[in-house]
């Protein structure tokens, strides 16, 4: 009985939250007064979500469930949503209060990746967790454009190297956002020591610099490639330059 009744106040406060169209009518009073840690966890993440797209009066209810129910994953994230400089300042302090980089922590963070500094992005990229390298490169999206190519490649040391092609992958679109001869060799290096699917997405990324740089590599490329599947997509990636 109690079951079905917990489930019939969670459906109720789903309509609500979901009929509300704008999430700037809903209000953050509300939303934090029917809070509970024994809720589902994805209607605790969709509350807090709502507070989090709230901004800074969000954040103020925000404030109050932490110090009410403690760091909850959930709280963590709607943290990142709100893109308020006190709530960048507690992630902060979770992050370095904790022994081990969290994943959650880092992902609410990722937009504020310019203020992290140099070497604490090496320690994250060098973890083996592929969820923490992850976010790890989402946060560096927004840091690089502080960083030049030469130090960018150095912290992509590890993650261009990672057996995981999610990993890879991630790095190399990173790169392509540069146009630099350094960066283009780089994206060449991977071209020759990957597979497939990684040598394919560092071929496009080349085609996509589409510089005096990128044709330079990609006509070498293709031809000091051997016949095959790679040789391929460097000639097609070299042809579009031409168009």
């Amino acid at each position: 009985m109690i079951k079905n009744s917990l489930i019939c106040k969670e459906e109720v406060l789903r309509e609500k939250i979901f009929l509300t169209r704008k999430s700037s009518s809903l209000d953050p009073s509300w939303l934090a007064g029917v809070y509970s840690t024994s809720l589902t966890e994805d209607l605790r993440y969709l509350i807090s979500e709502r507070l989090g797209w709230l901004g800074a009066k969000g954040w103020q209810y925000l404030k109050r469930l932490i110090d009410q129910e403690g760091v909850q994953p959930e709280f963590i994230y709607a943290s990142g949503l709100c893109y308020q400089s006190e709530a960048k300042d507690w992630l902060f302090s979770q992050l370095h209060c904790k022994s081990k980089f969290q994943v959650e922590i880092l992902q609410a963070l990722s937009c504020w990746g310019g203020r992290f500094s140099i070497q604490l992005l090496k320690n994250i990229l060098s973890e083996e967790s592929q969820a923490i390298r992850l976010a790890g490169l989402e946060i560096l999206k927004f840091k690089a454009h502080q960083i030049n190519d030469e130090l960018l490649i150095e912290i992509l040391k590890e993650p261009i190297s990672d057996f995981r092609e999610a990993v890879v992958l991630k790095a190399i679109h990173i790169l392509q956002r540069r146009d630099g001869l350094m960066v283009c060799n780089e994206l060449a290096k991977i071209v020759k020591h990957s597979h497939e699917t990684t040598s394919d997405a560092a071929l496009i990324a080349l085609g996509s610099i589409a510089n005096t740089n990128s044709i330079k590599v990609l006509l070498r490329l293709s031809q000091s490639l051997e016949n095959g599947q790679k040789k391929e997509m460097a000639i097609k990636q070299l042809s579009q330059q031409y168009r």
